[in-house]
């Protein structure tokens, strides 16, 4: 049997490290960052440097103490290995798994495994737990629910029908009966949207949230346009519903793609401004884009106002409707064959604010 080469194993250990996906950290009893691996400073959205000799949960939470029920606490004063799960800001959950360096019997760091656990499943039982609908939400959803069953009714009938019509006249009569009952089934669920109101308040990074939706973003964006990003070093803290506000960085990231012909680029920045003499936290996105002119832009929030006949033209009513229930505000800027910017002027808050509501 051959020996085992140390130097050989030691040299490769950090290419291994780097080459996992999940977050993984050494830090010292006061759980100082000592090491971590890539994927920990991607995550992070820092330089090395910049997390190096931080502590873990102002780095994470912006906290000035541990957080409570921390397993790497727990095993620096068990020296067992401790697990636990912990939701982080902005809503990513993450099976956390401590391991005790010992030196001589004492303890002397620990090694932190930060695994994330499967966000869709868990998202959306909590979006269906905490979205609490008010009397008129209710009457919504039962107009739509009657709708919707009329609709499937036709469509039903409707399928029947072609199944048994050779008449080439008659079957594209039916084809169109199909895709208005298509098109009307599309425009309930769409309708249902506007009613959306933030439903899990917390104060958490913007700059997070943006981070762990990189990869679906790039999705949307697609492989033609460059998708860039220009992250203030700042703590962007704001006060929102991360699951809102997803869905309005996917609705304003999709449209700006469709304002893209063919090649082209959209940023995404962030950055914390003074405005009227408040402190702000303020996303833009912009696009190369065609642009609008100004009649379009004078209407796109309004609902149903759209120049695709294929859509419904609730999206930016949507994303308007949201950000207004997060106290904020939001401002396009476009004209004609030199793309379009979008701001939106979020309050910044603190945890302090937080913790005294």
């Amino acid at each position: 049997m051959e020996k085992l080469n140390f130097k050989l194993i030691e040299k490769a250990l950090p290419f291994i490290f780097d080459n996992i996906e999940h977050n993984l950290s050494i830090m010292d009893k006061d759980l100082n960052v000592l090491w971590s691996n890539k994927a920990y400073i991607e995550r992070m959205g820092m330089n090395a440097d910049d997390i190096l000799g931080k502590k873990c949960y102002a780095l994470w939470h912006k906290r000035t103490i541990p957080c409570e029920g921390c397993p790497c606490v727990k095993a620096l004063k068990t020296g067992n290995i401790e697990t636990g799960e912990k939701i982080s800001d902005e809503g990513r959950h993450y099976v956390l798994t401590g391991i005790p360096f010992k030196e001589n019997e004492e303890i002397k760091a620990v090694f932190e495994i930060g695994k994330e656990i499967t966000e869709k499943k868990i998202v959306d039982e909590k979006f269906k737990e905490v979205i609490k609908l008010e009397a008129a939400y209710e009457i919504i959803d039962n107009l739509a629910h009657q709708f919707n069953n009329i609709f499937n009714g036709i469509y039903g009938f409707a399928q029947l029908i072609k199944e048994r019509t050779e008449n080439k006249d008659t079957l594209i009569f039916i084809e169109k009966l199909i895709e208005s009952v298509e098109k009307g089934s599309k425009f309930i669920k769409a309708l249902l949207e506007l009613k959306t109101s933030p439903s899990a308040m917390k104060v958490f990074d913007l700059n997070f949230l943006l981070i762990s939706m990189k990869e679906m973003l790039k999705d949307i964006a697609g492989e033609k346009i460059k998708l860039e990003f220009s992250l203030s070093k700042e703590n962007l803290l704001i006060k929102g519903d991360p699951l809102q506000l997803k869905k309005v960085l996917s609705e304003l990231l999709q449209n700006a793609k469709n304002a893209i012909l063919d090649n082209g680029v959209i940023l995404i920045s962030t950055e914390k401004i003074k405005r009227e003499s408040e402190e702000k936290i303020l996303l833009t996105i912009s696009d190369t884009g065609h642009g609008m002119d100004e009649e379009t832009m004078k209407k796109c929030f309004e609902p149903l106002f759209t120049h695709d006949p294929r859509k419904f033209g609730l999206g930016l009513s949507i994303v308007k409707n949201i950000v207004q229930k997060h106290n904020s505000v939001i401002e396009i800027k476009s004209s004609p064959n030199a793309g379009t910017t979008v701001k939106i002027f979020f309050p910044s808050t603190t945890l302090q604010q937080e913790l005294d509501t």
